[in-house]
């Protein structure tokens, strides 16, 4: 029952914030959740991935609110999110900040990163005007290379550092004590997912359903390397050959 509970609730939850359009409702059950844990604890554990997905989506409730710009919003949800992890006393290695096999996954996770990449840009060339494909094109037209660059590499560095730390180490970091960690994988991944619907690139139906992959293979990376560090690799190739393809795309 608690496991139950605790991979359906925040992923559920995430679905009715983001896909459904009841931010308020999905905070509100996530919070009723996170008193749960609070309240009974011999629940705390089994609420561990609500927890972090209550203070996500309370942040995002309220920059959205309050009307906060990027990138003021990404660092506003992210301190939170990380003080959230150091009131719990966690480890850095216990949030995968960690060595791992970092050197062995590397190369792996820029080659994934590459190709994952070449498959969204393929799919958005193939639908650009579909209701249900990737979203319009974030990137300004127009602009020269050097600069597209200059800008992407800030973008694609803060962008990696932000949901990568959220999804893919404080996610799944909270989720242990109650999901196996390939379970917590998937519950992390179905939360990137839908809030991709609605917000960043890819977005809508078929960039759900990216994000969704996505959050998969940079979970399985993780996993895998015991370490963030490849799936920051991979986020970066990825976020950064989008910002880039996407200016021959207009």
């Amino acid at each position: 029952m608690k496991k139950f509970v605790a991979f359906l609730g925040p992923t559920v939850a995430a679905v009715a914030y983001f896909v459904l359009g009841q931010p308020l409702w999905a905070t509100a059950g996530l919070g009723v959740l996170t008193l749960i844990g609070l309240v009974l604890p011999s629940w705390r554990a089994a609420m561990g991935l609500a927890r972090v997905t209550f203070v996500f989506c309370l942040l995002m409730f309220i920059i959205n609110e309050l009307g906060i710009a990027y990138p003021y919003s990404n660092i506003f949800v992210l301190t939170g999110v990380l003080g959230l992890f150091f009131l719990s006393g966690e480890s850095w290695k216990g949030l995968y900040f960690g060595p791992g096999q970092t050197r062995h996954w590397t190369r792996r996770a820029f080659v994934i990163g590459l190709g994952f990449a070449a498959v969204v840009l393929a799919l958005f060339a193939l639908l650009p005007k579909s209701p249900h494909g990737l979203g319009p094109n974030p990137v300004p037209a127009g602009w020269p290379v050097d600069v597209l660059i200059i800008v992407g590499l800030g973008y694609a560095t803060f962008s990696t550092l932000m949901e990568e730390t959220i999804f893919r180490s404080v996610m799944v970091a909270f989720s242990r004590a109650a999901l196996t960690p390939p379970v917590a994988v998937v519950a992390q991944a179905l939360i990137f997912g839908a809030m991709h619907y609605r917000a960043g690139f890819p977005s809508n139906a078929g960039g759900a359903i990216l994000s969704f992959l996505w959050g998969l293979i940079a979970g399985w990376l993780v996993l895998k390397a015991d370490s963030i560090y490849p799936a920051f690799v991979m986020h970066f190739v990825v976020v950064l050959t989008l910002f880039v393809g996407l200016n021959f795309l207009h």
